[in-house]
């Protein structure tokens, strides 16, 4: 019945779709359609300058030469405040902290929402494993409350995974090899024709033995890791049709005895778009084995969903308007469905020298074998424009993150099921200033956060016992030292607190993230030497207060041809990435790869 409740959902949206797009005025002159623009952080703004909120973009370029292996890693590398707590190779999913949290961090994958039904709290929605850079063009990072235009999870920020696009005509062949028996190769072609495009991919990588972590007794390690993973782009005018899809399988040891899980997923969109009008369709799932000491579970997480969105003006205001519907199914240790459907609205209107923000979105979920939600989320931001080019910013928005259906349905072995459960819900505060150089875009903000009925695990099931709040000052600016050296730098200061038991507590984040980069550019040669310092940090008893560690890497590009030399710790620094539940986390150890690309 929820099955056929959904896809009356998306005939339902699909219908509003056409209703307004046969209102509006046909262009037959319109042959050859451009691919939009995607602004992640506004529904409104054509550029991501124009948002009024810290933002930050990783580009195709700085992927290919950070030299990093998986997601978590080039977003802790790449984006000041976001790091890893854990980073202990591939076997081992990556927990990225914004903010001092985890769990409350949105991914996108070209604008279409992604977590799972089964995530817990204290850990991603997100198996970052299961998106490879190998399909990556950018990432668009937005800061601070995003519920008012994106709905749960969007609490501290919004990441979008923006993939690869068919451009002209081509093929690119990738091969690499380095420390702990990593092996990664992909492939990829592409081509396009007036108004059709097409790109087709695949990719392969593994990953042997290294140490993951020591619980006071035993030792235990990563064994192995094995991924594959491929996918499609098809572009037909206004319409796209994309599709990925992979596997893994990782092997470790827990409290010395082997643990296995296997992964499966595939995603699936379909999207029209034109003349600021927007329709897409969307279908995300992922299967799941896990085995360890303590037993065996199976889950089978979908999630079927739609949006449609229009942009107008409106007097001397900008408008864009819209309708979010989505049906999460959990099956297997866990059993349970939910539907979320969630009308939203984004004004933008010159007041005097000011341009006032306002997002409104009405969330409405309806849950099997435990409470509904329903919950208005506005945010609002004013914004100034200097005659330099800066923009001095203000804004204050309300978020929530709703629980996953396994924390609310438990899987009867491990975790008892909590029907009661509420979402995690708050308000974000940001006042900053951004803008643009010769060098690259800037930033330089303040923000505070507060966070109410905070989920956490408590014995037997979870439960919301705490209450949560950081405040802190971010900043990033690129400089040229000369014509052959540039130095970027992203720092953060930031101060987290958990409150347990009516007493304030610092949660597990440092207190300092610095990542600096030293950067060479000559000719067909590219140098970059990055430091990362962890400052005071809070990640276990006794887990290191800080810690600094220097990656390095070297690219030489001739023509066609690129070869790149990688190595991250480069010193071998010795240390602890976290503790949990008494057991502690290895930081990685030294690792060197060599990468050759071909494109022809």
């Amino acid at each position: 019945m929820r099955k056929v409740i959904a896809c009356l959902g998306i005939v339902g949206l699909f219908l509003l779709c056409f209703l307004v797009v046969s209102s509006c005025p046909a262009h037959a002159e319109d042959a050859m359609v451009l691919e939009p623009e995607v602004v992640t952080g506004s529904r409104i703004y054509e550029s991501l300058e124009e948002v009024p909120a810290a933002t930050y973009v990783v580009t195709s370029e700085d992927i290919e030469r950070s030299g990093a292996t998986e997601l978590g890693e080039l977003l802790s590398n790449s984006v000041p405040g976001i790091y890893i707590s854990a980073r202990n190779g591939s076997t081992a999913e990556d927990n990225i902290k914004l903010r001092g949290l985890v769990t409350e961090v949105l991914f996108l994958v070209d604008g279409v929402p992604y977590y799972k039904a089964s995530h817990v709290a204290g850990a991603s929605t997100v198996d970052l494993r299961s998106i490879p850079l190998s399909d990556i063009e950018r990432i668009e990072v937005v800061k601070g409350a995003g519920s008012a235009l994106y709905g749960s999870m969007a609490a501290v920020g919004v990441i979008n995974i923006i993939t690869k696009k068919a451009k002209g005509k081509g093929i690119s062949i990738l091969g690499e090899a380095g420390s702990n028996e990593w092996r990664k190769g992909s492939v990829s072609a592409w081509t396009s024709s007036g108004d059709f495009s097409a790109r087709i991919w695949y990719g392969h990588s593994e990953e042997g033995e290294s140490p993951l972590s020591w619980n006071g007794f035993v030792q235990d390690k990563n064994l192995d890791f094995d991924e594959d993973s491929g996918g499609i782009t098809l572009q037909k005018g206004p319409f796209t049709f994309s599709g990925t899809w992979g596997k893994y399988d990782s092997r470790w040891t827990y409290w010395g005895s082997e643990s296995k899980q296997k992964d499966e997923y595939s995603r699936f969109n379909f999207r029209w778009e034109k003349d600021g009008d927007k329709f897409i369709v969307y279908r995300h799932e992922e299967k799941k084995n896990y085995r360890d000491l303590w037993g065996s579970s199976d889950y089978d997480d979908e999630a079927l969903g739609a949006e449609f969105s229009q942009k107008t003006t409106w007097n001397d205001s900008l408008l864009s308007w819209g309708l979010a519907f989505r049906d999460e199914e959990l099956s297997g240790a866990s059993e349970g469905s939910r539907t979320n459907y969630a009308p939203f609205v984004e004004v933008s209107k010159p007041v005097g020298d000011l341009l006032l923000n306002v997002g409104l979105r009405y969330e409405i979920w309806d849950q099997d074998n435990a409470e509904d939600y329903n919950e208005l989320n506005p945010k609002i931001s004013l914004s100034y424009q200097t005659l330099g080019g800066a923009m001095w910013y203000l804004s204050a928005g309300r978020f929530f993150a709703m629980p996953s259906f396994y924390e609310i349905a438990g899987d009867g072995a491990w975790v008892s099921p909590n029907p009661d459960l509420k979402p995690e819900k708050g308000h974000s505060y940001e006042l900053g200033c951004k803008g643009q150089d010769q060098y690259g875009p800037w930033n330089a903000g303040l923000f505070y956060l507060d966070m109410e009925d905070k989920i956490a695990w408590e014995g037997s099931r979870y439960e919301n016992v705490n209450k949560y709040r950081s405040w802190g000052l971010e900043l990033s600016k690129h400089w040229k030292l000369s014509p052959l050296f540039s130095l970027k730098l992203g720092a953060t200061w930031m101060r987290a607190e958990e409150k347990k038991n009516d007493k304030w507590e610092r949660s597990r984040s440092p207190e300092w993230d610095i990542d600096t980069a030293l950067m060479y550019e000559n000719g067909p040669f590219f140098g970059q030497v990055t430091l990362h310092y962890l400052g005071n940090r809070e990640e276990g008893e006794n887990v290191e207060s800080n810690v600094a560690t220097v990656d390095a890497s070297l690219e030489y590009k001739n023509g066609s041809s690129t070869v790149r030399l990688a190595a991250y710790n480069l010193f071998d620094e010795d240390y602890w990435a976290s503790e949990s539940y008494g057991t502690y986390y290895y930081g990685p150890e030294r690792r060197v790869y060599l990468t050759w690309e071909y494109s022809f």
